[in-house]
């Protein structure tokens, strides 16, 4: 254990040999102060209201010349042995509070204002007794707005401008130095508050958004300054927030959860390291605090006796009480005691606000003498001991409950107080957090209230719980910024974050889903920043309830009703695919069932629309897909291709098919108050947009035998009914495949022309865009689309014309080596293209990739390794492009 023992019988004699080793106290020494003591230094500042109005220039110069006189000689009777440290503590507290008083009462002099309704609360160690030589002084100024009398200005203008002062008398550095660095950040929500706060919004603010931690704060809070009548009055109404009689399971659970997040488990070099810090490190003057602190939350509200707002004070209440044993009780009141000591003489050497020993030997060293040590070996050896003393019991609070909750976790996660701490910077730093800085204020922002889903106490100790978890799952994907980014907008968007947050908190697995998601797949975390009760359907495992729509249902209704239902399929479906639990090969097919089901859903309810405005269908009609979604290939985020054809006559169903088609296309792709659902292109129809949007059958034969491009009848291939009258389905097939077939009898010299033109024009307007560009570069998807589209153009055989690309390849009239290469390379491409578009879309930059989703394109084809699947993947695409260039006879150059 530590023994701090005096370097001197005399003050005098201590300050001289200190002033060797304390360059600080050998400034000090060397200056004119007026006053050589403590006493009479603390006097002067008591004084100086009292001998009338004095400008607050000549003020700050009294203060500064106070605090040098008051520090040089309390370091001779403090090294010494003269003054108990916890008197020395004392007596720095005695100065700042009446430094606080009479800076209140000048700024309130110059303003000619009267001090009644105007208080400073201190907190922290200015409110126990307890600061140490650098200590900030915490303390918060409020007004009664009732009371307090601005003069010329409101009460809270005025208010601000004597905070202002105040902060300035104590703040600004001149020749004299800086009295107090002040710190206001303990008042109730200081981002967004002023610096001083009325008495009413303080009360509104603790009543509703105060938190465990801030209660701890109070816990210190006593009186300092200004009207202490009115400040008694205040404390007096906090005390059933600070003490509260009755603690429910979740707010113990999060008084827990804080000691938990506080050096959840020190790394061995922490405690090996020689420097310290003694305040913050494991084992340090904050777990003693910690201790005694959260022992008083829980059993002060129902036990007054336990209210003492000094820590030693407090330990000694609890061991008296039977809460602590008397061997703990005296250990940690030792290590305290000698901690403190430790603290003070890093301090006063350079009145530094630090609490770590320094690394170098030689300056360390000279703590060690200045704590009563003849060398740095023993003293390391009793800092060390003491530290561990102090750990031991520390972790034996709430043990029970720490093993319970799974506690395996290295570093800190600390997000209590105002300032950031040390160790849960560098904790979320190993992480691989840019900015925890900025992650540390949000996370603030959110305990403060600042976000529905923590307006209420559960939600904050549900959130508590779950961050040390949440964060390191974070670090885990590789992309913590981006997780976090996006678990930001999701968490903004909760509602309510109880039932979400007791939810992640009691399924782990479905916390760490989350967390992958989120910063693996942009997509689908934007669906669950809108719409975060998705997630009780991932834990539910059930699939989305599909609405019933009739003949009833209004035009508007079913939209909304569909967009909820496919939102949630399409979610789902994207989340399964991200997470393996589909393969990646076979995606496409969900997506276009889910996509053929909406069509069908969809041209029902706006021929019920169209019949309702505009009378009774005229003949038949029948909806048809081309592209990806005739041939079953979509992608999360596709467009649709389709086609709309009737059979009735032109003159008298044109009209009502023009209709039914604009509200089909509005029903699939106008955005309403449930989102939207595709995109939807029917540039492929007859004419392209010169035509009209719903075509006749006579017209779409004339046409496709009379009028159509080459490039028209590629895409024709594709062709697939989706809905409506199946005699008119198999008609319009038939045409189709005339159409190709009599193509090749009569146009096969120009095929082959033509598709060489048309591919060659896509290189120059969509050049490739590198290795990921699976579609439109060179080897990529249009490569082998050209390739089994000409092959059955040219074939012009019915049974090889299919939608499918695969399916053609398989009927194709290419060899068995060649349809192995088009076959692999389309699985491959597909399969990769489904993970990308769900996780990043049309993104093409490996650079840009998350590391998780790197291994989920791995995982999709079974590669071993990243660089092994670019490797593959840049072979498979030279080769598919050589084999077009072969085929479709393109320059050497587009390649």
């Amino acid at each position: 254990m530590l023994n701090v023992r005096p370097i001197a019988q005399t003050p005098e004699a201590a300050l001289e040999l200190a002033c060797e080793r304390a360059p600080y106290l050998r400034r000090l020494a060397g200056r004119d102060l007026e006053d050589r003591d403590w006493r009479e230094a603390i006097e002067t500042v008591r004084m100086l209201p009292k001998l009338g109005q004095k400008p607050i220039e000549e003020a700050m110069r009294v203060l500064r010349r106070a605090k040098q006189a008051t520090h040089l000689s309390l370091a001779g009777e403090d090294l010494s042995g003269t003054l108990d440290v916890m008197d020395v503590t004392m007596v720095l507290t005695e100065l700042a509070c009446e430094c606080v008083d009479t800076a209140l009462k000048v700024a309130l002099a110059h303003y000619g204002l009267s001090g009644d309704g105007i208080f400073a609360i201190a907190l922290g160690k200015m409110g126990a007794f307890e600061l140490n030589y650098s200590s900030d002084i915490d303390f918060c100024i409020f007004y009664d707005p009732d009371v307090f009398d601005g003069g010329d200005r409101s009460p809270g203008e005025a208010a601000q401008r004597v905070a202002r002062d105040i902060v300035r008398m104590f703040d600004d550095m001149t020749e004299d130095g800086y009295v107090f660095r002040t710190d206001l950040r303990l008042r109730p929500d200081p981002s967004s508050t002023p610096l001083a706060v009325s008495t009413a919004m303080a009360e509104i603010y603790y009543e509703s958004v105060g938190q465990n931690w801030e209660r701890m704060v109070w816990i210190k809070a006593r009186p300092a300054a200004g009207d202490i009548a009115a400040a008694k009055r205040f404390l007096k109404g906090m005390e059933p927030y600070v003490w509260r009689r009755n603690l429910d399971y979740w707010a113990i659970g999060d008084i827990q959860a804080i000691k938990r997040m506080i050096n959840t488990k020190a790394k061995a070099h922490e405690f090996n390291i020689p420097n310290p810090d003694i305040k913050l490190g494991p084992g340090g003057i904050r777990e003693i605090e910690f201790f005694v602190q959260t022992q008083q939350l829980i059993l002060g509200g129902r036990r007054p006796e336990l209210r003492d707002n000094t820590t030693l004070g407090a330990m000694e209440a609890l061991r008296a009480g039977g809460v602590v044993e008397d061997d703990t009780a005296r250990d940690l009141t030792e290590a305290y005691r000698q901690l403190r000591n430790v603290e003070h003489r890093i301090q006063m050497r350079n009145d530094e606000q630090t609490h770590t020993l320094p690394k170098d030997p030689e300056a360390r060293e000279a703590v060690a003498f200045l704590s009563g040590y003849g060398n740095l070996e023993d003293f390391d050896r009793d800092v060390l001991e003491t530290r561990r003393l102090v750990q031991s019991a520390y972790d034996a609070l709430f043990a029970a409950e720490d093993r319970a909750a799974g506690e395996t976790r290295s570093g800190n996660f600390v997000f209590t107080g105002v300032d950031d701490d040390p160790g849960t910077v560098e904790t979320l730093q190993d992480l691989g957090f840019s900015d925890p800085s900025a992650a540390i204020e949000t996370i603030r922002s959110w305990h403060r209230g600042r976000v529905p889903a923590t307006r209420t106490g559960r939600g904050r100790e549900l959130l508590t719980a779950i961050l040390p978890r949440l964060l390191e799952d974070m670090g885990k994907t590789g992309e913590a910024d981006e997780a976090f980014r996006w678990f930001s907008r999701f968490f903004g968007g909760l509602s309510s974050g109880v039932q979400t947050l007791a939810m992640l908190l009691a399924e782990p697995d479905l916390l760490d889903d989350l967390v992958a998601t989120l910063a693996l797949a942009p997509r689908l975390a934007e669906i669950l920043s809108r719409r975060p009760d998705l997630l009780e359907s991932l834990v539910s495992g059930q699939a989305p309830v599909r609405p019933e729509i009739g003949p009833d249902t209004s035009f508007d209704g079913a939209l909304d009703a569909w967009r909820r239902y496919h939102r949630d399929q399409h979610f789902l479906t994207g989340h399964r695919l991200l997470h393996g639990l589909i393969p990646a090969r076979d995606a496409a097919e969900y997506w276009t069932a889910l996509a053929d089901d909406t069509i069908r859903e969809m041209a029902a309810a706006a021929k019920w629309e169209t019949e309702r405005r505009n009378g009774p269908q005229p003949g038949q009609w029948g909806v048809f897909a081309m592209g990806k979604l005739g041939g079953r290939e979509l992608t999360a985020g596709s467009d649709l291709d389709i086609l709309v054809i009737y059979d009735a006559d032109p003159m008298e169903a044109q009209k009502w098919y023009t209709r039914f088609t604009q509200r089909l296309i509005t029903a699939l792709s106008a955005p309403t108050a449930e989102g939207a659902l595709y995109e939807v292109d029917m540039r492929l129809r007859p004419s392209g947009r010169a035509g009209p949007v719903a075509v006749s059958l006579p017209a779409f034969k004339s046409y496709q035998h009379k009028e159509a491009w080459t490039w028209e009848h590629m895409a024709l291939t594709r062709l697939r009914p989706v809905v409506g009258d199946e005699g008119l389905g198999q008609a319009v097939m038939d045409i189709a495949i005339d159409a190709i077939t009599e193509r090749a009898r009569t146009n096969a010299d120009t095929i082959p022309a033509d598709i060489t033109d048309m591919r060659n024009r896509l290189y120059r307007e969509k050049p490739g865009k590198g290795l990921w560009d699976l579609k439109t570069a060179a080897g990529g998807l249009i490569d082998v689309e050209f390739i089994v589209q000409q092959d059955m153009l040219l074939g012009g055989q019915p049974e090889a014309i299919c939608a499918s690309t695969q399916e053609a390849i398989q009927c194709s009239t290419f060899n068995i080596e060649e349809r192995l290469l088009l076959a692999d390379g389309l699985g491959l491409l597909q399969a990769l293209q489904q993970v990308q578009r769900v996780a990043i879309g049309t993104e093409t930059r490996s650079d840009v990739m998350p590391a998780g989703l790197r291994d989920r394109l791995c995982r999709a084809v079974e590669a071993s390794t990243f660089r092994d699947l670019e490797t593959e993947l840049s072979s498979i695409k030279s080769r598919l492009h050589q084999f077009a260039v072969e085929k479709l006879h393109l320059g050497a150059t587009e390649s």
